[in-house]
């Protein structure tokens, strides 16, 4: 049985850009008792995106077509009676490859290959598209970037020509209250000293990554490739090493302008539509299901949603943004960034996070382009580090979470995601990389979670 699918496009500015479109949700909805809300992430162009939900939603349908069968899992014969319908956002994210966001960008041990990635990624910073997939490259941000580019050849040698780059770089950056957002370290990058910057951003990058096959930690260094346990790549000498570290900060600014994009597209382009389809049906439930920083998005929409929503369950998959985001307490009294979608019942049914040591893409660079102010520590991304990603650790400093860790399993492992919990699911033996998100494992437990809030 194929479900209801319904895209919802909006801008870079959060407006909607077909109107059609929303009006064709809002009005199917009164026959409609679930609604699951999917959002693709950072490594993505329409063609991906719609890949991404054609297989995650076909795995879906396949298994509530099951709901009947003697021998369905228990959680699936629970959904029988529902009509579920699909809303597929699609907003425009940046479409990069893994080997642009592991820190250094590729190898980086010979200047000219350096400069090169360099280059490319700045040249890349000018595109800043009204609709997903675009090209357009407005003037005064390539101007910008000009003046980046311009002062490369020089940032080796001259602290002018480093502040000449920082400074170029955040003249693009949005200026929204992410800029204040002290859990993923944006705060910090945005005021930070060039110099410093760049002190931070060319040390040789060593992370924690999955087991090796002789059953010891492989670390993953320069480019993503791994080595044995305690391995690291290193930079080969001070000119790499302010190179890669321009490479980082340009990617850096990548990630935020995405980051920002994400949250604003979720508070003010899709929290409103979530009130729409409410207001259609009030019983309908509401299922929000992001990946990479298409996470970020969902939650930023149930941030918007009134205190004390029914109804409302949110599946995060390799989510882009801070272990730390729900937590109502993680140093010093400071509350992450959406604590508020716990702590005032905007989202009242369970949350599921899927983590692994798999994605480098969150696990790697994410956590180095959060932590620009801070000291280089050995445990980088991993549960310790203040700037880890969800998508690498799951929810940490979570009391919701406490007590509800379980593991990714394939469709029929028993979960218990009750209403009000954060679940963090260990995915290392399912998800392999960043994108692995689509499969039947993935769209089962989505499925589970949306049973978590009852008939």
């Amino acid at each position: 049985m194929a479900l209801a699918r319904y895209d919802v496009e909006f801008t870079k500015d959060a407006d909607v850009y077909k109107q059609a479109q929303v009006d064709a949700l809002v009005a199917a909805l009164p026959g409609v008792t679930d609604l699951i809300v999917l959002s693709h992430g950072w490594n993505n162009d329409m063609a991906d995106a719609r890949k991404l939900y054609n297989e995650l939603v076909g795995n879906i349908e396949q298994i509530l077509d099951t709901r009947s069968d003697p021998g369905a899992p228990s959680a699936v014969k629970a959904l029988a009676g529902r009509t579920y319908a699909v809303c597929q956002v699609f907003w425009p994210s940046k479409k990069f490859t893994d080997e642009e966001l592991i820190p250094g960008g590729g190898a980086v041990t010979a200047m000219k290959a350096s400069d090169k990635a360099l280059i490319k990624a700045l040249e890349a910073l000018k595109r800043d598209p009204l609709r997903l997939g675009g090209k357009e490259a407005p003037a005064a941000r390539a101007r910008a970037i000009d003046r980046a580019i311009k002062a490369v050849p020089r940032l080796s040698t001259s602290a002018a020509a480093r502040k000449t780059f920082v400074d170029a770089l955040r003249s693009t950056m949005p200026k929204s209250k992410g800029a204040k957002e002290v859990d993923d370290g944006s705060a910090g990058f945005l005021k930070a000293d060039p110099e410093k910057l760049f002190k931070a951003m060319s040390v040789a990058v060593v992370a924690p990554g999955p087991k090796t096959s002789r059953g010891g930690a492989a670390t993953i260094g320069i480019g993503g490739g791994t080595t044995g346990a305690g391995g690291a790549a290193g930079l080969g000498d001070l000119v790499d090493g302010i190179t890669a570290g321009a490479r980082r900060i340009a990617n850096f600014v990548t990630y935020y302008q995405m980051k920002e994009r994400a949250g604003e597209v979720g508070a003010k382009g899709v929290a409103p539509l979530l009130k729409k389809c409410r207001q259609a049906n009030p019983s309908v439930r509401l299922h929000l299901v992001g990946h990479s920083f298409g996470g970020r998005l969902v939650t930023a929409a149930a941030a918007g949603l009134p205190k004390n929503t029914a109804n409302v369950t949110v599946s995060l998959l390799q989510a882009a943004f801070s272990h730390n985001a729900l937590s109502a307490d993680y140093g010093k009294g400071r509350a992450g960034f959406y604590r508020t979608v716990l702590g005032d019942a905007r989202v009242s049914g369970p949350i599921i996070v899927t983590h692994t040591k798999n994605d480098k893409a969150v696990g790697v660079a994410y956590p180095l382009a959060s932590r620009i102010a801070n000291q280089v520590a050995a445990a980088l991304g991993d549960e310790n580090d203040p700037y880890g990603g969800l998508g690498r650790n799951g929810a940490q400093h979570t009391a919701e979470a406490n007590g509800h860790s379980a593991t990714l399993g394939p469709k029929g492992t028993a979960y218990t995601l009750a209403p009000g919990t954060v679940n963090n699911l260990l995915a290392d033996a399912t998800i392999k990389d960043h994108g692995d998100v689509r499969s039947e494992a993935v769209a089962y437990a989505i499925l589970c979670c949306s049973g978590g809030i009852g008939q």
